[in-house]
């Protein structure tokens, strides 16, 4: 969705947040130029779809005189960590400024209430437009263009008329879905208690959008984490769900490595379906290599089904935050 703006005035960035990629700085200081205001955080798989327009906008139109800034505000806890998000950032060739919102300054500056949001800011500090979600990118392009327009641009890119992410067909699927008690539920955590290791035992029917657990897990506020090192990996997280695509926000204890085996429907997931980030071996099995915290690629389906995916561990300390689905083909 996006709204025109009559004479909103932007808020001015605090003076003591960190600044990466650029120096600090100022909405006076950007004063005179057209400024795009892009509210991100590096886990959310709605703005890693959106990254590469924004990449692309910076290129097009620095040379024209737009300023681009990202506003990583964090939903998760590792989101905090500047390493982090140096890494990601490097990960993802983002080169335009990024400013660290760990305490939601600036998001609450400006009302923000979802990631992704771009403001666009024409050369008066005004507030003239702005997008939240998904798509929309010809759209955020137009705007930018007339804000340059006002400060004497007068030859531009053509816009492109390609699809966006969320084109095309698109079918009801899996909400995203939460693992930790502050937003998330079990479906057989009748007797587990809060932040403390209980001996799950899946050995009741699933329920679609519902994660389900076996063997030893604790349950945090933002996450559920396995609490046992075994010889092989028995214990797991069951999920059944409906969508093209799966992702799950992932990490371990201390940023070490860990392994998890991953099927669907009881059989290792076919080289056709497998997201980018699991890894199929010589002999057939599909795994993922948890290195870091951050979103990983489970699932890229060219069909849309539904299907059980199962996580299965053996490390202690792997830590699964939430899940994301994806139900459209482009």
């Amino acid at each position: 969705m996006f709204r025109s703006f009559t004479k909103v005035r932007v808020p001015e960035f605090p003076a003591d947040l960190t600044w990466l990629n650029s120096d600090t700085l100022t909405m006076r200081e950007l004063r005179g130029k057209p400024v795009l205001i892009d509210f991100w955080t590096y886990s959310c798989v709605n703005c890693l779809r959106t990254l590469p327009h924004m990449k692309n906008l910076y290129t097009m139109y620095k040379k024209l005189g737009l300023t681009i800034i990202g506003v990583h505000s964090p939903e998760f806890e590792f989101e905090k960590d500047e390493v982090n998000v140096r890494n990601a950032i490097d990960n993802f060739g983002v080169e335009y400024p990024v400013v660290l919102d760990n305490d939601f300054v600036i998001w609450n500056a400006f009302a923000n209430r979802v990631w992704p949001h771009v403001f666009l800011i024409d050369a008066r500090g005004t507030i003239v437009f702005d997008h939240a979600g998904e798509g929309g990118d010809a759209e955020i392009e137009m705007a930018i263009q007339k804000t340059l327009q006002e400060i004497g641009v007068t030859k531009f890119p053509i816009i492109a008329s390609t699809k966006t992410h969320g084109d095309g067909v698109c079918y009801r699927t899996t909400p995203e879905t939460y693992l930790g008690y502050l937003r998330g539920a079990i479906g057989n955590a009748h007797e587990a208690l809060p932040d403390s290791e209980h001996a799950f035992d899946d050995s009741v029917d699933h329920v679609e959008g519902i994660p389900y657990f076996h063997g030893h897990w604790r349950q945090t506020a933002e996450y559920v984490e396995h609490t046992r090192s075994l010889p092989v990996a028995t214990e797991y997280l069951s999920m059944k769900y409906s969508a093209f695509e799966t992702n799950l926000v992932m990490g371990a204890l201390d940023d070490r490595e860990a392994i998890v085996e991953v099927t669907l429907d009881g059989k290792s997931i076919p080289a056709t379906m497998a997201g980018s980030d699991v890894v199929i071996d010589d002999r057939g099995k599909s795994h993922i290599h948890v290195m870091g915290h951050r979103l990983y690629s489970i699932i890229r389906a060219d069909h849309y089904h539904n299907a059980t995916l199962k996580i299965s561990v053996r490390s202690a300390g792997l830590r699964m935050y939430a899940f994301t689905f994806g139900g459209c083909k482009s």
